[in-house]
């Protein structure tokens, strides 16, 4: 929300376009998270690689997961400068459900 949240949102978006021109190679677009999530649901295939500030990113997480079928379907994956962390899609186990055959 670069164009309301001038300082934080528009500077983290300043800095992925400074990004971007150093890869002329991969097309750099941006857009309001609120478009994207709308853009999501409409046309999911426009998208290959989205970055975005932790909030937004846990909004639109929520948003893929359910077009996917839920949480238990998706993986995450968080990286830094030296580590990346990788999560399994299925966090919930479903103990609270288990042997009561209404999975």
């Amino acid at each position: 929300k670069a164009n309301i949240m001038k300082l934080g949102d528009g500077l983290f978006l300043q800095c992925c376009q400074e990004v971007a021109a150093e890869y002329p190679e991969i097309t750099f677009r941006s857009m309001i998270v609120d478009n994207t999530t709308m853009q999501l649901v409409s046309r999911p295939q426009q998208f290959d690689v989205m970055v975005m500030p932790n909030l937004y990113g846990n909004i639109v997480n929520n948003v893929c997961a359910g077009l996917v079928g839920g949480p238990g379907l998706v993986p995450g994956a968080n990286y830094g400068h030296d580590y990346a962390v990788f999560e399994t899609a299925t966090r919930n186990t479903g103990k609270s459900i288990a042997n009561r055959n209404i999975a």
